[in-house]
């Protein structure tokens, strides 16, 4: 009887734990204290960015752009986001070089600003939506780090702080990045202006005579002129 009560108030906080406060207030929550949180320095490095991955985090899959996490058994993904990087630095007037279309009906979101390694200040937006059942999508863009994630509606706001917390951490190396995916170059172009036409009036009414070094001939009688084989009056 005892075991069947203690199950049964497991329960009963298993229930809680999903409807105390709403989702949106928790995620808040995390994301807050996420923004506060010491950075630390990096302990994994790559070509084009080096980051922080805390010990309770596994690594599941690594390329040089791109890692599949795992927190608590559930997976999330950080991609360097390198269409922002050329974007930023030879289109800065242009909007965001793309946008991700999400399934699901958005139930949170969060933008902030938050400050990286090195001290530098930049914004990020966590976005929840709907998935399946108990289950939802977490997208995060935070600087030029994108991640996203499928796990309960319960994990979700711990989720995101972890997100939030390794891009903290974060420094890309931009001039790698854009050796490695642009063959842009600067091109220094001076232009030599071309005298075409005199400025008279014609005195014929032909174009002709607008041109620089016009002789009074008509390009006919020019041709002709050019053509004709000088006589031997010897």
């Amino acid at each position: 009887m005892k075991r069947i009560v203690c199950l049964l108030l497991c329960l009963c906080l298993a229930g809680c734990t999903k409807i105390s406060g709403s989702l949106q207030n928790r995620l808040n929550t995390a994301l807050s204290e996420a923004e506060r949180a010491p950075v630390n320095a990096p302990n994994n490095r790559k070509t084009f960015y080096s980051y922080y991955l805390d010990p309770s985090l596994g690594r599941i899959y690594s390329t040089e752009t791109g890692n599949v996490f795992s927190r608590g058994g559930r997976s999330f993904v950080m991609n360097l986001d390198i269409a922002s990087i050329i974007n930023d630095k030879y289109y800065p007037s242009k909007d965001n070089p793309h946008a991700f279309a999400l399934t699901g009906v958005k139930i949170a979101e969060r933008t902030g600003v938050y400050t990286d390694a090195e001290g530098n200040e930049a914004g990020y937006r966590v976005t929840i939506r709907e998935y399946v059942e108990d289950e939802v999508i977490i997208s995060a863009e935070c600087g030029y780090m994108r991640f996203d994630s499928l796990c309960t509606y319960v994990e979700a706001p711990a989720m995101a702080a972890a997100m939030l917390e390794i891009s903290r951490s974060v420094t890309v190396a931009v001039p790698e990045v854009l050796s490695a995916y642009t063959i842009r170059e600067g091109i220094d172009y001076a232009g030599t202006p071309v005298e075409l036409f005199e400025d008279k009036a014609p005195e014929n009414g032909s174009i002709e005579e607008l041109l620089v070094g016009y002789d009074g001939r008509s390009s006919s009688e020019s041709q002709e002129t050019e053509g004709q084989t000088p006589q031997n009056n010897e």
